[in-house]
């Protein structure tokens, strides 16, 4: 498989996009590097004889690969190489939601080699990719939150489930593995002092606290009922289409576990702190009624309340690990978009004392008395 742009071949582009069209070929085709981080990402423009052409086969493309020996070693530790290859191959094609179609996946186990061919959203929808500096409102929000009930509705206590492999982690599993690899407690520590100049002065005293009340948070995302997760729903991995449409990329990390644990990720990280303080109530509200809508069993509002107040941890020590990375880690996100992230993660946790949420009653007492 072309984890690098000079491995792409026409041959390997007409056995990936033409199959179940008989005599369609790809006749060009022009490859260019965009980006690396947690994967290497190219782009490809094809052009196809006239039986590709009649058949409306994808024109415009976009690869990640693990290309590096970081990057394999990293994605396959946390056990995500099969993530994207999965979600285009078996989900994608069966879920009305704003996302990439996917035309290809395929990863090899042995040398960590894999590759998500998908669409190219920027030159099929002329898309924008969001940040914590980009401006949602509450009707944007709602349309995140719309798509994601869609998609946990869907796959609610499904079969499905158990049925792919590449769903059967749980974010406790991966985030175990990840912490254990990427050394998350240290970097976690290193990560405070770097962010300590845009989070509250507050929750820097109760670090070693929401560090073992992170472990209880993902115990929790791991009961039931289950459902289809992104597993890494912030506000980086969304973008809003020409049309106005705000949907999710990036889904590498995709896995099974309790809704809240995309809910509270993508409210925290995707609204400024005045406005989550303002809607994340009547928000939670609305998801919950389009998750009914789409076939899940909603919970009572005070269940759902708590539980999006216990989730909002990996929120704020998946940033920290971010920032606080070694130099022999990749560089996932730029320090700009660590520290937004990370103002208002860490807002959000004081704002609905999550601490208090998963049960930690030394911190309860300390807070008291």
């Amino acid at each position: 498989m072309p984890v690098r742009t000079r491995e792409v071949t026409r041959e390997w582009l007409t056995a990936a996009l033409c199959g179940g069209h008989p005599g369609a070929a790809v006749e060009s085709y022009v490859v260019e590097d965009v980006s690396s981080g947690t994967s290497s990402r190219w782009r490809a423009t094809v052009a196809y004889n006239s039986v590709g052409r009649d058949a409306g086969l994808p024109t415009a493309l976009f690869a990640k690969t693990s290309r590096s020996w970081t990057q394999r070693l990293l994605l396959g530790m946390a056990d995500v190489l099969t993530g994207e290859p999965g979600f285009y191959t078996h989900i994608r094609p069966g879920l009305d939601i704003e996302a990439p179609h996917g035309y290809h996946g395929a990863v090899d186990a042995a040398s960590g080699r894999s590759i998500a061919l998908m669409e190219d959203i920027v030159a099929t929808k002329n898309v924008t990719f969001c940040t914590p500096q980009t401006p949602i409102s509450r009707s944007e929000m709602e349309d995140l939150l719309g798509g994601m009930a869609t998609w946990h509705g869907r796959y609610w206590n499904s079969a499905a489930l158990d049925r792919h492999a590449f769903l059967r982690k749980m974010p406790g599993t991966f985030i175990g593995n990840l912490a254990k690899f990427a050394g998350l407690k240290k970097r976690s520590v290193v990560g405070v002092q770097r962010a300590r100049a845009v989070m509250p002065e507050a929750i820097v005293p109760l670090h070693e606290d929401l560090y073992q009340a992170l472990w209880r948070s993902l115990e929790l995302a791991g009961r039931g009922p289950l459902t289809l997760l992104h597993g890494d729903s912030h506000i980086g991995n969304v973008y809003k289409t020409e049309s106005g449409r705000l949907g999710f990329g990036d889904w590498q990390v995709v896995m099974r576990g309790n809704w809240a644990y995309d809910v509270s990720y993508t409210i925290a990280t995707g609204l400024a702190v005045a406005d989550r303080r303002e809607w994340e109530r009547d928000l939670l509200a609305f998801y919950l009624d389009r998750l009914a809508a789409a076939g899940g069993v909603a919970p009572d509002f005070e269940a759902a309340w708590l539980a999006y107040r216990q989730q909002m941890l990996w929120a704020y020590f998946g940033w920290l690990l971010s920032i606080g990375r070694s130099s022999i880690q990749p560089k996932f996100q730029p320090d700009s978009i660590s520290l937004g992230m990370l103002e208002r993660a860490s807002n959000a946790l004081l704002d609905l004392d999550t601490l208090g949420a998963v049960g930690n009653s030394t911190v309860r007492r300390r807070r008291t008395g």
